[in-house]
Parts: C-alpha cells; structure tokens; sequence
C-alpha cells in the first residue's frame, strides 16, 4: 500500500481537495406529473481533509444534469482546487445501469468545467479499482443506511455530525470532532444555548472565526491525523510486474471460466517506486473460439490487485500472446 499523498495529511478549507462519485438510481416522483415516477441518481462531493459531506440528486441521464450538480456545489462551497474522481464509467458505486448512462458522456467537458477558476480534474488511472477512490466508497455505504432510515434535508447534516478519529473520554479535551466543526463551527446542527458577544466589531468576529478554525485543526491532529498513518492492509511487498510479463486478469464482472489471459504492455511506476497501475493488452476473442490470428489487441489499465502473474518475463522462452 502506497503513502497517502499531501492533500490527505495537510490542513486545508473545507473541501478544497475533493472527491466525487455517484450511486443510484432511485425511483422518485415527477416534479411536473405527480401520478408518475422516474429515476433519479445521487451524487456526492466530499473533503478529503475534514470529511465533510454534500450529497446532491440529479434527476437526468446525461451529463448537463451532472454539471448542474457541480455549479451548485461550488456556488456553496466555492471552486476545489483539486477533483477527483474514477475513470470514466467507473465514476460510479455499483449499479449496471449507471454505468451505461455514465458511458455515454462527454468526460472532455466535465474535466475543463472550472478550470479558469483553477481547479484541476484528476481521473483515477486504474477502472476496476475501487479502493483508489475508497474515500467515496466508505462515505457512500453511509449514505445510503441515512436514506434507507429517512429521506430529508438532514441526511447531509447527520453525516457531517458523524465523528472522525478517535474518541476522547476526557471532558477536558472538550466534544468529539466532526466535519460541522469546520463547516458550521459546532458538532451539530442546532444552535447552542448561552450568552454571546453581540459586538457587530469585524475583528472580534475575525478572532472569532479563527479560534473555531485553529480548534478544528489542533482536534483533527490530536484525534485523526495519526490514523492515516497506519496501513491497514497490503503490508508485505511482491515483486514490481514488469513489461513483458503474462498475468491473467481479474474482473469482477467476468463469468465464472471466463478470464483474459493478457500481457503487460506498461508498467506505471509511483513516486515510490513501486508498481500499482500497468496497462494490460490481450485479445478480445468471442464465443469459444481459440484463434487469435487476425485479432487487434486490446489495451487496458488495471491496478496490480486484479491481476495474477502467470510467467514472469525472465522466465519466457520464445512466448507470445
């Protein structure tokens, strides 16, 4: 398991390193002919940083509506410096039918959306890979248990009331931290009671507002930022695939008998050094057939996690795919 990257592990505003993936559909009802139902997909933007969640609905299948999703998070929340999201039709959490909707957009347009604002759009390299995208991934399974419990403008605001790091039984190191420490300046929603200083001066407002700002960040490194540290799986280190090397690839849509025998045609290396993304090439062949003669290659990337080394290419002796 790789190092996680500066984004992860430095203090930043709320949701100025991002992430974004869908799930769905959902079967709601029509804004204009209320006797019938569509569907409509989830969307979801959260921090990379504090945590902090903002869930959204589009109700279309193309991507103007996905983009109309967007310009409302960021006339919110303001433009992220950075996005992330998986690649192309895997910028989804599940379901077949997503994907194909997915497939269908334009990506060109959605990465150059804000880019005169500055953001920059970064696409997962491997498809097929979930955990690369897992801040997601975990924040999505939340969201749909809020949904399954109850439908409502509070479904956002009881995920960002969720705490993040370990729990302190101290009552002097003050309540747990949660995203809404950032985004509102207290753990929950409902306002606090007791006696403020109704002083309209900005400066005290400024002291303020900082004083809530360099709480949340004293918590975040007392209670959080040590457990990005740990690894929690993949601790033992394999050799790097090679260029060269026949692997068999693992998918998780494939019929039970039915597995690509490829070649790595690329390997990726991180800034560690290590290999995690290769480009796998392999041929495509329909029913039961075994003739590979006339059959252009087809070319994919993939995360080492789903493929299986077969023959290392030291070991190959005038072998071809």
């Amino acid at each position: 398991m790789g190092k996680l990257p500066s984004y992860r592990l430095n203090p930043s505003p709320p949701f100025y390193y991002c992430a974004v993936d869908l799930f769905g559909p959902y079967t709601i009802r029509d804004t204009v002919k209320r006797r019938t139902f569509g569907k409509a997909y989830g969307v979801i933007f959260n921090c990379l940083t504090s945590r902090g969640v903002y869930v959204d609905l589009v109700e279309g299948y193309d991507k103007n509506s996905f983009l109309i999703a967007l310009r409302r998070f960021v006339s919110i929340r303001g433009y992220p410096r950075m996005m992330i999201s998986d690649a192309g039709t895997q910028l989804v959490a599940a379901e077949k039918e997503l994907k194909q909707v997915v497939h269908t957009w334009d990506w060109d347009d959605i990465k150059t959306f804000g880019t005169s604002k500055g953001m920059q759009w970064n696409i997962i390299k491997s498809a097929d890979a979930p955990w690369e995208n897992g801040c997601s991934e975990a924040l999505i399974k939340s969201v749909k248990k809020c949904l399954d419990v109850a439908i409502g403008d509070s479904t956002a605001n009881v995920l960002n009331e969720r705490p993040i790091g370990t729990k302190n039984c101290d009552p002097n190191e003050g309540t747990y931290l949660c995203p809404n420490d950032l985004l509102l300046g207290r753990a929950s929603i409902r306002v606090p009671n007791g006696h403020y200083n109704q002083d309209c001066n900005p400066r005290n407002r400024h002291a303020f507002i900082q004083n809530v700002v360099n709480s949340f960040w004293r918590k975040w490194i007392r209670d959080y930022f040590h457990t990005l540290i740990i690894r929690q799986k993949w601790h033992t280190s394999y050799r790097n695939l090679k260029k060269g090397d026949l692997v068999l690839v693992q998918d998780s849509n494939a019929l039970r008998g039915k597995w690509k025998l490829g070649q790595v045609d690329e390997a990726i290396p991180s800034l560690d050094g290590n290999v995690r993304d290769v480009t796998v090439r392999y041929k495509n062949i329909g029913g039961s057939g075994t003739d590979y003669q006339n059959v252009t290659d087809t070319k994919i990337c993939r995360s080492v996690h789903r493929l299986v080394l077969l023959l290392p290419v030291e070991e190959q002796t005038n072998v071809t795919v």
